[in-house]
C-alpha cells in the first residue's frame, strides 16, 4: 500500500502499510523504530518511496546493498564508513553528517531520513554528543517538515540512554 497523506488535529500525517500493519507518521516528527533488525525501517522507507517521497538513508550497510533494498531515483544513501568515497562519512564527523542531511531536507518538502546505524555512531561519539546530534536533527526535521526514522535495537543502549533518546521521539515497535 502506498503512503497516504491526511490532516487531523491540525497536523499533517502520512499513513504507510507494512505487512498489513498501518503506521501513521506525523510530518515534522522523529520516530524510533525499536526492533533488533532494520528490516521494518526499510519496509517503511520503501512504502514512502512508492508514494513519491524522497529518502536519504544513512547506514552502515554498503551503498550497493542499500540501493538493492530500496531502488528508486528518489533514494539517496550515505555510508557510515571511514572509506574515502563521495557517498561516505566517518562516524566521528557528526557536523558533516548533519550538514549533508540538512542539505537534502532543504531541497524540497516530503523528505524522509532513515538513520540506520545509530549504534555504530555511538561507538565513535560519547552519548551526550550523540544525543545533541539527534536533537539537532529533530529540530531540522521539525523546521523543514520532514520525517526522521531511526531504527534502533533497544538492547544496544542502557535504559537511561534509551529513555533520553525516546524523550522527543515517537516509538514504533
Amino acid at each position: 500500500m502506498a503512503a497516504v497523506k491526511s490532516e487531523c488535529r491540525g497536523i499533517e500525517s502520512v499513513s504507510v502499510s507494512v505487512n498489513n500493519d498501518i503506521y501513521d507518521f506525523d510530518i515534522g516528527r522523529m520516530y524510533l523504530i525499536c526492533n533488533p533488525r532494520s528490516d521494518r525501517a526499510f519496509s517503511i522507507a520503501r512504502d514512502f518511496l512508492s508514494s513519491g517521497h524522497s529518502i536519504l538513508c544513512v547506514s552502515r550497510y554498503h551503498p550497493d546493498l542499500v540501493r538493492d533494498m530500496c531502488s528508486s531515483r528518489e533514494f539517496r544513501s550515505v555510508w557510515l564508513s571511514d572509506r574515502r568515497r563521495d557517498d561516505s562519512i566517518s562516524a566521528n564527523q557528526l557536523p558533516r553528517l548533519k550538514m549533508r542531511i540538512s542539505s537534502f531536507l532543504k531541497s524540497r518538502e516530503g523528505r524522509v531520513i532513515v538513520l540506520e546505524g545509530i549504534e555504530y555512531l555511538s561507538l565513535s561519539n560519547d552519548f551526550p554528543k550523540l544525543l545533541r546530534f539527534v536533537e539537532e536533527l529533530n529540530d531540522i526535521v521539525m523546521e523543514l517538515r520532514a520525517i526522521l526514522l531511526i531504527p534502533i535495537d533497544p538492547r544496544s543502549f542502557d535504559r537511561r540512554s534509551l529513555a533520553r533518546l525516546r524523550r522527543f521521539a515517537e516509538v514504533v515497535h
